[in-house]
């Protein structure tokens, strides 16, 4: 079954909407997730916290990874490494998924 970008196959589509959503999934997940532990933090002042905030809303996916990598204290590390971790390796998958769909 050949495949190009004049008809495309529902392999195509189906790996094709996954490489398009999942990066609006992943801040959803975790956007969320970094505010709550930036709200329970009392070591950081306003100004800090406002930084961090705009940096977790206003930069898609990388912004709420880095607080949760970087400057995170409410949760565990290694609660840390596997949401993160696991969401750029499935997102990794998906995109090569999808460019070899193309082939």
């Amino acid at each position: 079954m050949e495949t190009n970008f004049a008809n495309p196959s529902f392999w195509t589509y189906f790996i094709g909407s996954y490489a398009y959503y999942l990066p609006f999934v992943l801040t959803m997940v975790w956007a969320p997730i970094a505010l709550f532990g930036l709200s329970k933090r009392n070591d950081l002042t306003t100004i800090k916290q406002v930084v961090w905030s705009l940096v977790i809303l206003v930069v898609p996916v990388l912004g709420p990874a880095l607080y949760l990598l970087i400057a995170d204290t409410e949760y565990e590390k290694k609660f840390k490494q596997i949401a993160v971790g696991g969401g750029f390796a499935v997102l990794i998958l998906v995109w090569i998924l999808s460019l070899i769909s193309h082939i």
